[in-house]
C-alpha cells in the first residue's frame, strides 16, 4: 500500500488565517523531493513559497490557482508511487499521514481574492481573473488553447490572445496601415467613452493589464499613507568625503573577509540610527491623538525586485555597529532575492530608508511606510566642485531627504534630525571592524 502525505496550508504567521494560492510550481504527476519548492501562497503581507513536505509524486492537486485557502486545509497529496490512488474517504478528508509544510516567505504581497472554482468545476479550466479579463474584453474562452496544467487557460494565454487574436480559417495575414482619426477641429468637443471609472478618447487604443498581487498591495498601502499622514519633506546637502575615504581604504579587505561589498548604504544606515537616538520622535508612530514612542530602532530598507519592492527590517539596529549592520543588511537582501525571507523579516519596522540614488535620482519625496512617521530618501552621490575653507575642492556630494508625518513631527524636528545626520556623516569615524 502506498504511503500518501497531505500537503496542508501552514500557519504563516501570527494572525494569518488564510492565503490565496497563486502558483503551482510543479505539475500533477511530477516527482518532487522533500523541501523542494512546490507552490506559492500569498497573504496581505507577503508571498510564500511552500516546499514539499515529503518526497514522492504529486498525485492529486486539490486546490486551483486563485483559490483562498485556510490554515490546515488540504492543498494536494504526495505519494511514494505514481500509481497510488486516493480512497473515497481520503479524498473527503479521512485521516491520512500528514506532514505540515513549512513556509518560506518571499518578497511581495497581495490582497485576499475571492475563492476560485475548482478546476473540475469549470469546463474551460480558467481562474476568475482570466474569466474577468475575457468578459471585460469580450473574448470567447472557447477560442483559446490553454497552456497551463490540464489545458488550463492562464493569464498569459488570454493576454497573448488579446494582443494577436488568431486569424479565421481561409484568411491571409496582410499588412494593414492603421487609420488614425483626424484631430478634432478647434472648438469642437472630443468624443469620449468610459471604461470602468476611466474616461478615454474614442478610437484611442488601450491595453488593460491587471495589477500583480504585489502591485495591488503597494497601490493600497501608498494611497492609504497619503490619505492618513500629512507629508512634509525637507532636504539637506551632505559632504560624503569622510565615509567615501573610509570605504575606499577598507573595501578590498572587507570583500575578502565578508564575501560581499562594503557600500555607502551601510554607512548611511548606521549614521541614521545614531541620529535617531538623538531625535527619537522620528522613531514613533501615531495612534489617534497619542504618540507611541518605540524603545527599539528597527530600520526597514527598501529592496527593489523584478515586480515591485519589499522592505525587510534590520531589527534592533541601535545595538549594531557598522559591521553588524552591513552583515544584517546583506543577509536580508540575499534572502529577499532568493525567496527565503521569513514573515518576521518584513514586520516591526519603526523607520525606513529608501535609496533611489542607486539609479541616479538626485533627490526624492518618498511616501511614509505606515504606521511609521518618517522615511529617509538617499540621493545619488555626485562628485562636484564645492567651497571648502575658501578654496575650491572636488567632493562627493549628496542630497538626503526626510519625509515626515506632520501630525507627530514639526518642520523644526525634521530639520534638526537631518542636521544631526549631516553632522554625523561629515565627521564619521567608525570603521568596518
Amino acid at each position: 500500500m502506498s504511503n500518501i502525505t497531505e500537503v496542508l496550508m501552514p500557519l504563516m504567521g501570527e494572525g494569518v488565517h488564510e492565503a490565496t494560492l497563486t502558483s503551482w510550481l510543479v505539475k500533477e504527476g511530477t516527482r518532487v523531493e522533500k523541501d523542494s519548492p512546490l507552490l506559492e501562497l500569498s497573504t496581505d503581507k507577503v508571498d510564500t513559497e511552500i516546499p514539499a513536505p515529503a518526497s514522492g509524486y504529486l498525485i492529486a492537486i486539490q486546490v486551483s490557482v486563485g483559490t483562498t485557502v485556510k490554515v490546515g486545509q488540504v492543498l494536494a497529496h504526495i505519494a511514494d508511487s505514481l500509481d497510488a490512488k486516493l480512497s473515497a474517504g481520503a479524498s473527503k478528508g479521512a485521516p491520512v499521514p500528514t506532514v505540515a509544510a513549512k513556509p518560506s516567505v518571499i518578497p511581495g504581497a497581495g490582497l485576499t481574492i475571492n475563492a476560485a472554482q475548482n478546476e473540475n468545476e469549470s469546463p474551460l479550466r480558467s481562474s476568475p481573473l482570466v474569466r474577468k479579463i475575457a468578459k471585460d474584453r469580450g473574448i470567447d474562452l472557447g477560442h483559446i488553447q490553454g497552456s497551463g496544467m490540464h489545458g488550463r487557460i492562464t493569464k498569459k494565454d488570454i493576454l497573448d490572445y488579446a494582443e494577436s487574436p488568431p486569424l479565421a480559417l481561409g484568411t491571409t495575414k496582410t499588412s494593414v496601415t492603421p487609420q488614425v482619426p483626424p484631430p478634432a477641429a478647434i472648438g469642437h468637443s472630443l468624443q469620449t467613452t468610459t471604461v470602468g471609472n476611466v474616461e478615454l478618447l474614442e478610437g484611442v487604443p488601450v491595453r488593460r493589464e491587471p495589477m500583480s498581487r504585489m502591485r495591488q498591495l503597494i497601490a493600497d498601502h501608498m494611497a492609504e499613507s497619503v490619505r492618513v499622514s500629512p507629508h512634509v519633506t525637507t532636504v539637506f546637502e551632505i559632504d560624503l568625503h569622510r565615509i567615501w575615504a573610509i570605504r575606499e581604504e577598507y573595501k578590498d579587505a572587507f570583500v575578502k573577509a565578508e564575501g560581499f561589498k562594503l557600500t555607502l548604504t551601510h554607512f548611511f544606515i548606521h549614521a541614521a540610527v545614531q541620529a535617531i537616538k538623538q531625535h527619537p520622535v522620528v522613531n514613533t508612530s501615531v495612534d489617534g491623538y497619542d504618540i507611541l514612542w518605540k524603545k527599539d530602532i528597527n530600520v526597514g530598507c527598501a529592496v527593489a525586485l523584478e515586480n515591485g519592492l519589499i522592505v525587510p527590517v534590520i531589527k534592533n539596529a541601535g545595538d549594531l555597529n557598522l559591521l553588524g549592520i552591513a552583515r544584517r543588511l546583506n543577509d536580508l537582501i540575499v534572502r529577499a532575492k532568493s525567496k527565503k525571507l521569513k514573515a518576521e523579516d518584513v514586520q516591526g519596522g519603526t523607520f525606513t530608508i529608501t535609496n533611489p540614488g542607486g539609479w541616479g535620482s538626485i533627490t526624492s519625496n518618498p511616501i511614509i511606510n505606515q504606521p511609521q512617521v518618517a522615511i529617509l530618501g538617499i540621493g545619488a552621490a555626485v562628485k562636484r566642485p564645492v567651497i571648502v575653507d575658501e578654496m575650491i575642492a572636488i567632493r562627493p556630494m549628496m542630497l538626503m531627504s526626510l519625509t515626515f508625518d506632520h501630525r507627530a513631527i514639526d518642520g523644526e524636528g525634521g530639520a534638526k534630525y537631518l542636521a544631526t545626520l549631516k553632522r554625523i556623516i561629515e565627521n564619521y569615524t567608525d570603521v568596518p571592524q
